[in-house]
């Protein structure tokens, strides 16, 4: 049950999401199962939008703050899903209109959270939608226009659109893929211009993670659709290594080949220098800490200089909050997708449903970890 609902002190606060990697909905148009959509909470996200718009926050200033990843038009199964769907092929070259075509989907798989978000600006609310790394086509113009388009905001102050960081009050909200080589977007060259022997045509610029989803990821998750969600992968590898040897050996394989196809043929000048090269090999083993590069921003060189002391990421899926020496924060808003843990201080199979709530107590902000439990429910999808 949600938490009792109290005159709240509070009359600003700010609800911070990511990572639910909405997709194309539950089913196919054949009537099967899509086994590249990971978010069934549709229900449960309307339920925390209502209640933090109704009751005792009625007359309370709401911004909600989508953090990235909220989108995730990189699992869109092409059309038409005929045949087996390993033999399915997912365009690695996004242009602006097949953007616009797989957030479509995205609208059409997901009515319930649609009309939650256009009846939360109907209050008066405001959304302020992020990008990450598995939902930058919504950088693209005509992606945002459709979105402004389904919402239907009131107002346009009340939906906005941010590329930089979004830093207010001491608190900085960020996706967190820029901290990672795998995953880093060339921010002044999102987007690009290529020769085809079909003309020049103008593309996103992806880093080698979105390809590498793209064009390996989706492929293997069509047979185990749990892969993307088992953490960390690392240890899921050394008992592959033992449980499935021709899995593993098989896949390995595959990798090695996806890597080298991408690095020096398909795309031989995306990453020309040498040196990433090495970044991207060691962290296809040993994927970064958000973590640790929180602590090395709030305790090293130059962090007296910083403009926030509460950092709010995603990405990782990994719901974390931490205090630093001098009261710094860093808080993980975790995702909205099943997780499968095989570390032993988190051991298990689980949806936590994490957000961060920042409240404003004499015009100080607060912030905290929550986990939304919503209303029980006779039923939910198995995830």
């Amino acid at each position: 049950m949600p938490e009792t609902r109290t005159s709240p002190a509070s009359k600003k606060i700010k609800l911070v999401i990511s990572d639910c990697h909405l997709s194309r909905g539950k089913w196919l148009p054949d009537g099967r199962r899509n086994p590249l959509e990971d978010f069934h909470q549709d229900l449960k996200l309307r339920e925390m939008l209502e209640y933090y718009t109704s009751g005792a926050y009625a007359e309370t200033e709401v911004e909600l703050v989508v953090n990235g990843d909220f989108f995730d038009p990189l699992a869109i199964i092409p059309l038409p899903p005929t045949g087996r769907l390993r033999n399915l092929e997912f365009p690695i070259e996004i242009e602006e209109d097949s953007a616009v075509r797989q957030f479509q989907k995205i609208i059409e798989g997901h009515p319930v959270v649609f009309q939650a978000m256009r009846d939360f600006l109907k209050k008066g609310q405001k959304i302020i939608l992020r990008w990450g790394n598995h939902d930058a086509a919504m950088l693209w113009p005509k992606v945002q226009d459709l979105l402004r388009e389904t919402l239907t905001a009131p107002s346009p102050e009340q939906l906005e659109f941010q590329q930089k960081p979004y830093i207010f009050d001491r608190i900085c909200i960020d996706h967190g893929h820029q901290y990672e080589a795998l995953n880093r977007f060339d921010e002044e060259n999102i987007f690009i211009t290529r020769k085809t022997k079909h003309g020049l045509r103008r593309i996103q610029n992806l880093p080698f993670g979105s390809f590498f989803v793209l064009g390996f990821i989706n492929r293997l998750k069509l047979e185990r659709s749990y892969i993307n969600q088992v953490y960390p992968f690392r240890i899921f590898l050394k008992v592959s290594f033992f449980t499935e040897p021709i899995f593993f050996f098989s896949n390995g394989f595959k990798v090695l080949w996806f890597f080298i196809k991408m690095r020096f043929i398909t795309h031989p000048m995306r990453f020309a220098r040498f040196r990433k090269t090495l970044d991207l090999i060691g962290e296809i083993f040993h994927r970064p800490s958000l973590e640790e590069a929180a602590e090395k921003l709030f305790t090293g060189s130059g962090s007296e200089n910083l403009a926030f002391d509460t950092l709010i990421l995603g990405h990782n899926h990994q719901a974390t909050f931490r205090v630093f020496p001098g009261g710094k924060q860093y808080i993980n808003t975790g995702t909205w997708i099943p997780i499968t843990s095989l570390e032993m201080n988190t051991l298990g199979h689980r949806v936590l449903r994490t957000y961060a709530l920042i409240e404003y107590f004499d015009g100080k902000p607060r912030t905290s970890l929550k986990v939304w439990q919503g209303q029980p429910h006779v039923s939910e999808d198995f995830a």
